[in-house]
C-alpha cells in the first residue's frame, strides 16, 4: 500500500489575529503543498517520520514521540473516534519551510484526507477541515480561529468569520482577484530565530485583558477588537470585486499599520516591509502570526516583480518569492 496526500498552505491577506476574536479576514490557499506519504508497516499503529523525528500513534490513539507531532493523535481520534486507528507508515514532505503560511493546518488537512482514505471513506472540505482544526487546535494553543484550516481544506481565496453564540466557523468562496497587473511576492525573514504563531497570538490578547482562549474572553472584549478593525474591513469589503493596484496596496498597508501598532511586527518585518515599498511595491504588510521570522506579502507589478524581488533580496538577504495560488485543496493525489 503506497498512496500520497497533500494540501496547500495559505496566506492571510486581510485581518490576521483580529479573525480570531470573529472578524472577517480574507485567506488565499497557496503552493507549494505539503506532502505526506502513506505506506504499509508490519507494526501497530501509524508510524510518523519527519524531519522534527519520529512517533507512533497506537491503535488506541496513544501517542508516543516528539511533542511537535503529537497534534496528529488529535486529527487521527477526529477521523476514527473511538474505532482502533489502521496501520500504516506516514513521511511529511514540508513544501515551504517558513512562519506565517499555516503549515500545521496544511500538513493536519493532508493527514486527515489521507487517513479517510484509508477508513474508505473519501471526505468533503468541511470534514477534512473538522480533523484538521483539532489538530491545529492544539499546535496553536487552543487559539487557532479556523482560518488556516479552512483555507488549506477548501484550496481557493475564502472570507472567513468565526462565531461564538453559537459556536461557528463561516466561510464563503471569495470572489477576490489580484489586479491584472500584479502578483503577490513573499519574503521570508526568517535567520534562525521565530516567534511562534500561539505566542503572538497570546501577546495580541493580552494588550485587550484577555488570557485565556477566544472562546472564553468576554463579549465586551471580543468586540472591542472587533470595532478596532471594523472600520478597514468595510473599505476591503468594497474593493473586493475590482480594487486598483494602488488601492489594494494602500489596504494592505493600513492593515499592516493597525498589526504593528499591537505588536505583531519585528525588525526583520519592517526592514521587508520598507524595503518592498522602497522597491516600487503598492504596498505590503506582514502575514500570518507575525513577530520575529515572520512572512510578508508585498503587491507588485508583474512587470516589475523580478526587479522588485531581486531589489528586496539585495538590500535584506532575505528570500522574495511570487507566490502561486492553489487550485485545489487537500486532496490525495
Amino acid at each position: 500500500m503506497r498512496f500520497v496526500a497533500s494540501a496547500p498552505c495559505k496566506a492571510i491577506l486581510f485581518g490576521e489575529h483580529y479573525v480570531v476574536y470573529g472578524s472577517p479576514a480574507l485567506a488565499l490557499a497557496i503552493e507549494p503543498r505539503n506532502i505526506i506519504e502513506f505506506s504499509s508497516w508490519d507494526g501497530d499503529g501509524i508510524a510518523l517520520k519527519s524531519s522534527l523525528g519520529n512517533g507512533v500513534i497506537a491503535p488506541s490513539g496513544e501517542y508516543d514521540g516528539p511533542s511537535e507531532l503529537g497534534i496528529f493523535s488529535d486529527v487521527a481520534a477526529a477521523v476514527f473516534g473511538k474505532a482502533p486507528l489502521p496501520s500504516c507508515a506516514v513521511e511529511f514532505q514540508l513544501g515551504w519551510k517558513l512562519k506565517g503560511v499555516g503549515t500545521s493546518a496544511s500538513l493536519c488537512a493532508a493527514f486527515a484526507a489521507g487517513l479517510f482514505k484509508l477508513a474508505g471513506r473519501k471526505a468533503m472540505p468541511d470534514e477534512i477541515f473538522a480533523a484538521a482544526q483539532a489538530g491545529d487546535l492544539v499546535a496553536h494553543g487552543g487559539r487557532a480561529s479556523g482560518i488556516d484550516a479552512k483555507t488549506v481544506s477548501y484550496g481557493c481565496p475564502l472570507v472567513f468569520r468565526r462565531s461564538f453564540s453559537p459556536p461557528a466557523f463561516n466561510s464563503s468562496p471569495s470572489g477576490f482577484s489580484l489586479p491584472t497587473s500584479c502578483s503577490l511576492l513573499l519574503i521570508d525573514t526568517n535567520r534562525g530565530k521565530k516567534d511562534g504563531t500561539g505566542k503572538m497570538l497570546e501577546i495580541f490578547a493580552r494588550q485587550f485583558g484577555i488570557t485565556g482562549t477566544p472562546a472564553e474572553a468576554k463579549e465586551e472584549q471580543r468586540q472591542k477588537i472587533r470595532g478596532e478593525y471594523a472600520p478597514l474591513w468595510k473599505k476591503i469589503e468594497k474593493s473586493l470585486a475590482g480594487a486598483s493596484a494602488k488601492e489594494l496596496g494602500a489596504l494592505m498597508s493600513e492593515n499592516h499599520a493597525l498589526l504593528k501598532g499591537r505588536g505583531m511586527s519585528s525588525p526583520g518585518i519592517e526592514k521587508a516591509v520598507s524595503s518592498a515599498i522602497a522597491a516600487g511595491a503598492y504596498g505590503a504588510k506582514l502575514t500570518g502570526g507575525g513577530g520575529e521570522g515572520g512572512a510578508v506579502l508585498a503587491l507588485a507589478d508583474k512587470k516589475d516583480e523580478k526587479q522588485i524581488a531581486a531589489k528586496v533580496a539585495s538590500s535584506t538577504s532575505f528570500e522574495c518569492r511570487t507566490l502561486s495560488l492553489a487550485k485545489k485543496g487537500a486532496a490525495i493525489d
